[in-house]
């Protein structure tokens, strides 16, 4: 058995039991781009709207872009969920809220819960820290409820924080030059 397989065995199975899976339930939400929507977009219009102004357009950009790239990487990679995977050796995998139909590589949970953190970091780095263990909860939930690898949700992770990045950073150059 491979590093990935181990690593997802142990959380999967360490986080089975019924208060791990409410929780983790309630988490991986948060990594679904509606709700992040409902719950990000109105709290930035309300807490700073200059920020909202210059910064909403490309943040929702950057989730949307790298939610597409996700997407196409799942039908080229072709990556069979967990409990398919396993399903050959009888190992058993706890999948609390079922099996999603589509591919398991990468997590687009994980890249749009990193997507939304990393960009919100840029534009208030002392909440990065909370942000990004919040991120970092969401994908850990999609090992725990056993629907993702954990290569799965770090490439998500990556792909996510990656493309806000480089929102941020054009979002920000564009401002400044506005501003002169």
């Amino acid at each position: 058995m491979n590093l990935d397989e181990s690593i997802f065995l142990w959380i999967n199975h360490a986080a089975s039991g019924p208060v791990a899976t409410a929780v983790m339930t309630v988490v991986t939400w948060l990594g679904n781009g509606f709700v992040l929507a409902v719950l990000v977009l109105p709290a930035l219009y309300l807490r700073d709207r200059a920020a909202f102004r210059i910064h909403v357009i490309p943040m929702v950009l950057a989730v949307a872009l790298s939610g597409l790239v996700v997407n196409v990487t799942k039908v080229v990679v072709d990556r069979a969920r967990p409990p398919e995977h396993f399903a050959a050796a009888e190992v058993t995998v706890y999948t609390p809220m079922g099996v999603p139909p589509d591919r398991s590589f990468p997590s687009g949970h994980a890249q749009t819960a990193f997507g939304v953190a990393t960009y919100l970091s840029c534009l208030y780095p002392p909440a990065a820290a909370a942000l990004l263990a919040t991120a970092g909860l969401v994908a850990l939930s999609r090992v725990a409820l056993g629907v993702h690898f954990p290569s799965d949700i770090v490439v998500g992770a990556i792909v996510g924080a990656l493309f806000s990045l480089a929102a941020y950073a054009i979002a920000r150059r564009i401002s400044l030059a506005r501003s002169r």
